[in-house]
């Protein structure tokens, strides 16, 4: 039966240890953190001025990979946007930036104003551009929900995990050998079966590396757009409709087969 067991949780970050699990299951989990949690970037710059030494395109590339807050319990479905069965405007936000300088002055994230309070940079402090007495910058940026399949501007979070480790020391002198790489040999969580493997290749027949069948070392780690729970209850929903939809199309394509 599977099973999972957080041994470090964040707002931003949580490594767990999963068991009962196949590798496929637990690497669509995977990809679909990687590529298709929706999130808000911002997808197209209206530029009204801008006097700064950076082109208009690098510009808008740089507004394009600042994360930004995602309230998804306030956003459709990303299905219904990329359908077109929400309003385009409940999908998407408006921000602006109108940044005159005095004198030497550094354009951040945080100068950007959202016409939606929850749709804004998650940090504040994300550099833009330099400019210098007397230059200027007026745009108007829209973002969009989106996922990362399409742009990595639409990733939200990151996540791996690695099969769960079985060592066993059999030379004493290994221990010290590797306290650089992993100072706790047995610790699965500490040493990763990489770092394990790695100890091997030192010590040879001193150290014996297994690994524990349809089990894993976990873990996801978000931009800040939402936070960890927030990522892994839309990434089950995404991965139930997926799957709901092969379930239904299983039947009709295995009668179109039986026809040929």
């Amino acid at each position: 039966m599977p099973q999972a067991r957080v041994v470090e949780k964040s707002g931003l970050f949580l490594k767990a240890v999963v068991e009962g699990v196949a590798p496929t299951l637990i690497n669509s989990l995977r990809r679909v953190i990687i590529s298709e949690l929706p999130v808000m970037a911002i997808d197209s710059v209206v530029v009204v001025n801008n006097t700064s030494v950076m082109y208009d395109e690098m510009l808008a590339h740089r507004l394009g990979l600042i994360p930004l807050t995602t309230p998804l319990s306030a956003l459709p479905p990303i299905e219904d946007c990329v359908s077109g069965l929400a309003d385009p405007s409940e999908c998407s936000a408006r921000l602006t930036l109108q940044v005159t300088a005095d004198g030497d002055l550094t354009v951040y994230s945080g100068d950007l104003v959202s016409e939606r309070p929850d749709v804004a940079p998650v940090y504040k402090d994300i550099p833009i551009v330099k400019l210098v007495k007397g230059q200027s910058i007026v745009l108007e940026a829209y973002a969009k929900l989106g996922v990362a399949r399409d742009h990595a501007k639409w990733q939200a979070a990151l996540a791996s995990y690695y099969y769960y480790p079985r060592v066993e020391v059999r030379n004493e002198e290994c221990r010290e050998r590797c306290r650089e790489i992993c100072a706790k040999l047995e610790d699965p969580i500490e040493c990763t079966f990489n770092k394990a493997w790695t100890c091997k290749n030192l010590c040879k027949d001193g150290l014996e590396v297994a690994w524990e069948r349809n089990k894993y070392v976990f873990w996801i780690e978000s931009y800040g757009n939402y936070d960890v729970e927030t990522a892994l209850r839309e990434a089950f929903r995404i991965l139930k409709k997926k799957f709901a939809f092969f379930a239904e199309e299983l039947p009709r394509k295995a009668s179109v087969l039986e026809k040929l």
